[in-house]
């Protein structure tokens, strides 16, 4: 897939739709003071997925001091409606490095790393993801050069999330709550698709537009998708959408295969069975003899039951034959956020951890 050819041709297609040019969004940047920045359009526009109320957003890489809390200044112009956010030169060039030097390394380290991202960062991650795409106004796609490395970082948090996601349907529908165990796999399946999509090349975060260039990206202009994930996807999508509850378990089954694939080309194949977790350390207060308050080091509160919660399974074969109450138990763990079955947590090495957190300092 030429991806500079899809967005420069997406971005004029665009800009003809909306009777405006290139010229008009320098003349924006111009009068914010960025007359010195690269103007960038980004997100839908270049995507090719933009509406007719699609916002026009602008980023300006500029060698002016960015405040990291800076925020967009919204403009109306002629009927459109343009966001402006400026970027510092420098962050920008030491995110691009720090995020080659990511997609190198183990995928939990990846996932650990990137979670982080934001706060080690002038440029957070969803508009350093947005500029790789970005076209800038001399019609040219300076950042693209950069995607081989997004890609390998983007798709191990979509293959973390599915993971998650695939182990709660697997606990929801052996603790007997079929519409939980429907939902799970919903959120799986969009979580596979999202990481098939961006081990093709098309990175976008935001899942509104997953199931849309699901379609799009397996029509004849494109093809990006590994066939197989396609296929078994596509079929997948389409029996969640079934009432019939035999579907569950069905699809549960149809996971595994989903899941060795993603994990072989995510570059982790020895995670795709695992079944790590991590516990959130919590302060409790009971409120009666089922419940408690607990507040979490992140500072959030949750409700979760005050019984004893068990170990999980150290893999993904015993769960299935846990009893109904443990998986019940763990599900309940997962949900108040007391426990976590992110891959993050099969990193055993404290080398490793050092590294992923020097990498956000």
């Amino acid at each position: 897939m030429n991806y500079t050819d899809f967005v420069t041709a997406n971005a004029d297609a665009f800009l003809r739709s909306r009777n405006i040019g290139f010229e008009m969004l320098a003349t924006l940047a111009h009068e914010q003071g960025f007359g010195d920045a690269q103007v960038l359009l980004t997100s839908s526009p270049v995507h090719g997925i933009a509406t007719a109320t699609s916002d026009i957003d602008l980023i300006c890489v500029t060698s002016q001091a960015v405040s990291k809390g800076q925020m967009a200044t919204q403009i109306h112009r002629d009927g459109q409606h343009c966001e402006i956010l400026p970027i510092g030169a420098g962050d920008l060039q030491r995110a691009f490095a720090d995020l080659a030097l990511l997609s190198q390394r183990a995928l939990p380290q990846r996932l650990a790393g990137y979670q982080r991202w934001d706060s080690g960062h002038a440029v957070r991650k969803k508009y350093l993801e947005r500029i790789v795409y970005a076209v800038a106004t001399d019609g040219r796609a300076h950042h693209l050069a950069h995607l081989p490395a997004l890609i390998p970082v983007a798709a191990a948090q979509e293959y973390d999330a599915f993971h998650q996601s695939r182990i709660c349907a697997v606990l929801a529908d052996r603790a007997g709550e079929p519409d939980a165990a429907r939902g799970y796999l919903i959120n799986a399946c969009l979580s596979a698709m999202a990481a098939a999509l961006s081990l093709g090349g098309w990175v976008l975060s935001n899942k509104k537009w997953t199931l849309r260039r699901w379609r799009e990206a397996a029509g004849p202009r494109m093809r990006v998708i590994d066939p197989f994930l396609q296929d078994r996807l596509t079929a997948m999508w389409s029996s969640v959408g079934e009432l019939a509850p035999a579907a569950t378990p069905r699809e549960i089954a149809a996971l595994d295969d989903v899941d060795r694939r993603l994990g072989l080309l995510t570059g982790a194949p020895s995670l795709s069975d695992a079944m790590p977790h991590t516990s959130a350390p919590c302060t409790q207060a009971a409120l009666d003899k089922r419940s408690a308050f607990l507040i979490g080091d992140d500072g959030r509160a949750r409700l979760a039951a005050t019984t004893e919660t068990q170990d999980p399974p150290a893999d993904l074969a015993s769960p299935a034959s846990i009893a109904t109450a443990h998986a019940a138990s763990l599900l309940r763990s997962a949900r108040s956020g007391a426990l976590s079955f992110s891959l993050v947590a099969a990193s055993s090495s404290a080398e490793e951890k050092e590294d992923a957190h020097a990498l956000a300092d």
